[in-house]
C-alpha cells in the first residue's frame, strides 16, 4: 500500500489507526461466512422417476450378494411389512442384483436396477468400494441411497442429498479407539496395520489423523497384500519393531492369519481392530493371547422392540443372531418403507421423507442424521481377551 506524498511529517496516531483498521479489514475477510456443514441438505431438482401410483408394488433395489448379511436384513424387513398389509395396501419387492466385478459388470447392475426395474431406493453395498460404485450411479439418477456397510467418510461429505450412510465413519471409529483404547492404555509403540484396499487406505487416514492430534506417531505403518502370502515374514517384521500396540484394519480372513502369525512369533501386544463387515474377532480368541479390543458400530439395545423383532426373525429364519451387517440391512429397508408411508410418490418426495426420519428409532438405535446425511451413532469398544 502507498502512502500518499503531502510534503508534511505523518502523523504517528493518524498512521497507527490507519494500520489497526486495515489489520480488521484483512481479519474479518478471512473469516468464512459460513461452513460447509451450516446448512441442511437439500434438494429441488427435477424428479426422475415417474409417481408410480399406478404400480401394483414398491421396488427395493438391494446391491449385494443374496447371501449377505445386509441382503437378508433386507428381505426379514419387507417380509415383516408385506405380513401387516404392506404400504398403502401395495406389497413391497427386493430386486436384488449383483456381478462379481462391481467397478464392470456391477454398474451394469446398478444401472439395470434404476433404468429398467425402476426401484424407489437403493441399499448397498456389501462394503466401501462397493457402495462407491452404487454412489456413482445414484449420484446421476438422483435415486436416494442408503449405505449400511460403507464407513467411507467421502461417502456424505461430499453433501449429496439424497445419499444416507448408516455405520459410524472412519473417522468417528478411529477417534472412538483413540479417545477410548489407545489413550487409557499409555501405549508408546504403536504400529499400523492396513489392507491395501479403499477401506485399508481409508481407515489408515484417520487413524492417523486422531493419533497426529494427540502427539502419538505410529511406530510403523504396514500395507498388507489382500492374499499375505506370507503372514510369518510379515509377523517378524512387525516383531522387529517391539510394539506394545497394533491398530489392525485387514480383511477378515486375514486378520486370523495375521494373528495366528504373531503370535507364532511370540508377539502378543495389545491389538485394536475397528469395525470390520463379515469379522467375528471373539472367535480368534483362542489363537491369540494378547489383549483384543474391537470397534462396535452401535452398542446392541437389547430392549429396544425393533432389536428384539429382528433378533427373533433372524433366529427362526437362519438359526443365528443378526449380525451388525443384518441389523443395518434391517434398519436401511425400514427407513425407506416409513419414507414411504409418510406419502412419498416419488424418488424426491422419498428423498425428503428420508431427511425427515432423523431421530428414527431402529434395530441399532435412534439414527440420527448428520447434514451430510451421516448417521451420528457413537461407535463403541468391546474387549474381547484382556490377559
Amino acid at each position: 500500500m502507498e502512502l500518499p506524498r503531502t510534503g508534511r511529517p505523518l502523523n504517528r496516531a493518524a498512521l497507527l489507526a490507519g494500520v489497526a483498521l486495515l489489520l480488521a479489514v484483512v481479519s474479518v475477510a478471512d473469516e468464512p461466512y459460513k461452513k460447509m456443514l451450516d446448512d441442511p441438505l437439500a434438494f429441488s431438482g427435477l424428479e426422475t422417476l415417474d409417481a408410480a401410483t399406478s404400480d401394483s408394488e414398491y421396488r427395493i433395489g438391494v446391491f449385494a450378494p443374496g447371501d449377505h448379511e445386509l441382503a437378508r436384513g433386507v428381505e426379514l424387513a419387507v417380509d415383516q411389512a408385506n405380513a401387516s398389509g404392506g404400504v398403502k395396501g401395495k406389497r413391497l419387492r427386493v430386486v436384488r442384483r449383483w456381478a462379481l466385478d462391481p467397478w464392470g459388470a456391477g454398474s451394469k447392475e446398478v444401472i439395470r436396477m434404476v433404468f429398467e426395474d425402476r426401484v424407489w431406493a437403493l441399499i448397498g453395498g456389501p462394503d466401501g468400494a462397493t457402495t462407491h460404485v452404487a454412489q456413482q450411479v445414484a449420484t446421476k439418477a438422483h435415486l436416494p441411497l442408503v449405505a449400511p456397510v460403507s464407513s467411507d467418510p467421502s461417502l456424505t461429505h461430499t453433501r449429496v442429498p439424497w445419499i444416507f450412510r448408516l455405520p459410524p465413519d472412519d473417522a468417528a471409529q478411529a477417534e472412538a479407539l483413540l479417545a477410548d483404547g489407545l489413550a487409557p492404555s499409555g501405549l508408546e509403540a504403536v504400529g499400523i496395520l492396513v489392507s491395501a484396499d479403499h477401506a485399508g487406505r481409508t481407515f489408515a487416514a484417520e487413524i492417523k489423523r486422531a493419533m497426529e492430534g494427540s502427539q502419538m506417531t505410529p511406530v510403523f505403518e504396514l500395507v498388507v497384500d489382500p492374499d499375505l502370502p506370507d503372514p510369518g515374514s510379515l509377523a517378524e517384521r512387525v516383531k522387529s519393531f517391539a510394539p506394545d500396540g497394533i491398530v489392525m484394519r485387514l480383511q477378515p480372513t486375514v486378520v486370523r492369519k495375521m494373528l495366528a502369525a504373531l503370535h507364532a512369533v511370540d508377539v502378543d501386544c495389545a491389538v485394536f481392530v475397528p469395525w470390520i463387515p463379515g469379522l467375528r474377532l471373539g472367535e480368534f480368541q483362542p489363537g491369540y493371547d494378547g489383549p483384543l479390543t474391537e470397534v462396535l458400530p452401535f452398542r446392541p439395545p437389547r430392549q429396544c422392540g425393533p432389536y428384539l423383532k429382528l433378533v427373533r426373525a433372524g433366529v427362526r429364519r437362519h438359526g443365528a443372531k443378526p449380525t451388525a451387517s443384518m441389523v443395518y440391512g434391517y434398519d436401511a429397508a425400514n427407513l425407506v418403507i416409513e419414507a414411504l408411508r409418510q406419502g412419498a410418490v416419488g424418488r424426491v418426495e422419498l428423498q425428503r421423507e428420508l431427511t425427515e426420519l432423523s431421530g428414527y428409532w431402529g434395530a441399532s438405535g435412534p439414527i440420527r442424521w448428520d447434514n451430510g446425511g451421516g448417521n451420528r451413532a457413537r461407535p463403541v469398544l468391546r474387549i474381547i481377551n484382556n490377559n
